[in-house]
């Protein structure tokens, strides 16, 4: 009698491969209609397709760094939708794993997301909290990651100054005029 196992072994082994073929087939097309979604400023297109991108990276275990992209995206997203507690908890998970990373570029987007997330909520001095944190990562930002930190540091200023924390509001500008070398 003949030892079948390794024969079926490596059939197994390969349908396993169509699955991991078909599924990522499946994510790059989702990922492509989220960006088309998100360019049109079609939002609940692009959450909807990157909800599901999500959900097939969470399915199949894909790198950290992926699932933290689309975490933030998705919580990027949602702010623009105006969900702002969906936003928060979508961008306080893709922290948690660029906090394991050590990527501090990577970790001070999510902070200025995170702060924005939290002033849609009213949630002011919470967001300035989390601004505070990006203050010894600045130099690491660069491009559109630099402005958006920019326009979140002077936003704040204005905002903190009204509620009457001159010295903070003073410190945030200057921050912000700091990014922007101006």
């Amino acid at each position: 009698m003949k030892n079948y196992a390794p024969v079926l072994f490596l059939l197994l082994l390969g349908l396993g491969g169509c699955d991991y073929h078909s599924a990522r087939d499946e994510f790059d097309r989702q990922i492509e209609v989220c960006t088309a979604g998100e360019r049109n400023g079609v939002l609940d297109v692009a959450v909807e397709a990157c909800g599901a991108a999500l959900a097939i990276a969470e399915e199949n275990a894909y790198a950290p760094d992926l699932m933290s992209g689309l975490l933030f995206r998705l919580g990027r997203l949602e702010r623009q939708r105006g969900r702002f507690e969906e936003a928060e908890a979508l961008v306080r998970s893709s922290l948690e794993l660029e906090e394991q990373s050590g990527k501090t570029a990577a970790i001070a987007v999510r902070l200025v997301e995170l702060s924005l997330s939290l002033a849609g909520q009213g949630r002011w001095m919470d967001g300035a909290e989390s601004l505070e944190q990006v203050a010894p990562s600045m130099d690491d930002l660069t491009g559109k990651d630099r402005q958006a930190a920019a326009n979140a540091f002077r936003a704040f200023g204005m905002r903190l100054g009204k509620m009457g924390h001159t010295a903070q509001a003073e410190e945030f500008k200057a921050r912000a005029e700091e990014l922007t070398g101006s």
